[in-house]
């Protein structure tokens, strides 16, 4: 008599019942714990599914980031049309930074891959808009909405590896080494040094380059 094995082979999903949005569904959750674990195998485990299924929906997985990255660009909240450019502008700024907030896995990934797919355009064009109304164009233009969208990357790359030093440090904000008695200026900053990176400091930079971006469409 054929013995019996302890336990029984592990069930796969049937290939016809994949879809892309399944797959981006498991690719996003493998994502949130940690962008270097995505890998087309841990979104097949995911899914219960054979890997060589995947690649029906996505050939290499260049393609699965891109897809998924145009995924989250296409939640970007575009701030509905005021009076006012420079308020419009803000809201711009605001939202998107917001849209990397809610996706902190897709930050650095993004900054890789500026144009993952369609999703990207509707954001530029929309910053472009209103900018127009402010009588910027060209260079002035795509300076400005470079600015604005390199302000956002870099605070948000900053944000969040300072909460992951306070997570790996207990919790706790990272305290800064005195400065020395030859930085003096540091040493009176002290306090605002440690509020680096805040919300409060963000708002205040935001509103210095929109200042700046108002003052050259005056010119």
């Amino acid at each position: 008599m054929p013995s019996k094995t302890s336990a029984e082979p592990r069930s796969r999903r049937a290939r016809n019942s994949l879809t892309v949005d399944a797959i981006l569904d498991a690719a996003e959750q493998v994502a949130a714990t940690g962008f270097e674990s995505l890998t087309v195998r841990a979104v097949a485990v995911a899914l219960e599914a054979a890997p060589m299924s995947l690649y029906r929906y996505f050939a290499t997985k260049d393609e699965l980031v891109d897809a998924l990255l145009n995924r989250v660009l296409g939640r970007f909240a575009a701030p509905p049309e005021t009076a006012s450019w420079a308020d419009d502008l803000a809201a711009f700024a605001r939202n998107h930074r917001q849209m990397l907030r809610d996706h902190p896995w897709a930050v650095t990934p993004l900054i890789g891959h500026p144009y993952p797919g369609a999703n990207a355009l509707p954001i530029g064009e929309g910053a472009l808009r209103i900018l127009q109304r402010a009588g910027i164009t060209g260079d002035a233009a795509v300076a400005a909405f470079s600015g604005i969208v390199a302000l956002n990357y870099g605070w948000s790359s900053f944000v969040l590896a300072r909460e992951a030093a306070e997570a790996a440090s207990g919790g706790g904000a990272v305290q800064l080494p005195p400065a020395p008695p030859e930085f003096p200026l540091t040493a009176a900053a002290a306090g605002p040094m440690s509020r680096y990176g805040s919300e409060d400091h963000y708002k205040r930079t935001l509103k210095q380059l929109l200042a700046g971006i108002d003052a050259d469409s005056r010119r």
